[in-house]
């Protein structure tokens, strides 16, 4: 409940040789035994999870035009990821198995390759607890208000405590 740029479908794109190729956006497309209402929205991302554009709500056809315009450069391969971010509560649709479908390229250039590509099917679920984590000031901390001379050594400046909570190790 209430994930964050859940990974639902991996897609490669190839530029040849011959120059790079600019994908302006793609169109995804919800599909599975699952509605929209567990999905807040789609976006899509770079490998490492950094986004392509803004997050957008999927329309009445359970589709979205995702991502801002990238290049692929001449002879290389680009990763790209269409996640989602799940809806804070999901009691109704606790079963649903939704996945996402790319269903169209928005590029000057030819695409080769068969569409639709669709990922994961992932299981909504409205009572997974995940793990939680606890910052606090250790017991260590020095407090506020000290003043030291430039070249102090083996001065503790801060003491930072953390705690795990008891749903699942960190």
């Amino acid at each position: 409940r209430n994930s964050s740029r859940v990974p639902f479908t991996k897609v490669q794109f190839t530029a040849s040789a011959d120059g790079p190729v600019t994908i302006d956006s793609v169109v995804v497309e919800r599909q599975g035994q699952a509605s929209n209402d567990s999905i807040a929205g789609v976006m899509l991302m770079n490998e490492d999870g950094t986004l392509i554009g803004i997050e957008k709500t999927l329309n009445t056809y359970n589709q979205a035009i995702v991502g801002t315009s990238f290049i692929v450069p001449a002879g290389t391969t680009r990763t790209v990821i269409i996640g989602a971010n799940m809806n804070s509560s999901v009691t109704s649709q606790a079963g649903e198995t939704p996945s996402l479908a790319l269903i169209s390229v928005n590029t000057s250039s030819t695409v080769h390759g068969s569409l639709p590509i669709v990922g994961a099917t992932h299981t909504v679920n409205n009572n997974l607890t995940i793990g939680s984590l606890t910052a606090l000031r250790g017991s260590l901390d020095p407090g506020a208000g000290f003043t030291k001379e430039v070249g102090t050594t083996n001065f503790t400046f801060a003491g930072i405590k953390f705690t795990a909570g008891s749903d699942e190790d960190l």
